[in-house]
């Protein structure tokens, strides 16, 4: 914005260009620096504000509990595939024992 202040100056001092005001270039970079600046400033307040009330001592304690319940949740979901299998694997056992296969002799066939 400096530069393009000192490049209008001599633009105005040539005679190139009027005095009447900025262009609307430079108007939209103001108004977004405007608004960044802001916004820069309202996350720095945040940021200091939730380091004074020491959220991450709760952050830290809500991630323990996530990754702890997740390990639960994979833990059982495994005892659960493991005992669909066994009870598959002892419903094939005792139809197969019904039907007179499985037997010792069956494998010498």
């Amino acid at each position: 914005m400096e530069q393009d202040l000192a490049v209008r100056v001599e633009d105005i001092a040539a005679g190139t260009t009027s005095v009447l005001g900025p262009n609307y270039g430079t108007l939209f970079a103001t108004l977004f620096m405007s608004i960044t600046t802001w916004v820069m400033i309202g996350v720095g307040i945040l940021y200091t504000v939730l380091g004074l009330l020491c959220l991450q001592g709760w952050y830290e304690r809500l991630e323990k509990d996530h990754t702890k319940k997740a390990k639960e949740w994979k833990q059982k979901k495994k005892v659960e595939k493991n005992f669909k299998k066994q009870k598959e694997d002892q419903e094939k056992y005792e139809k197969d024992r019904q039907e007179g296969r499985g037997e010792w002799y069956d494998d010498l066939e």
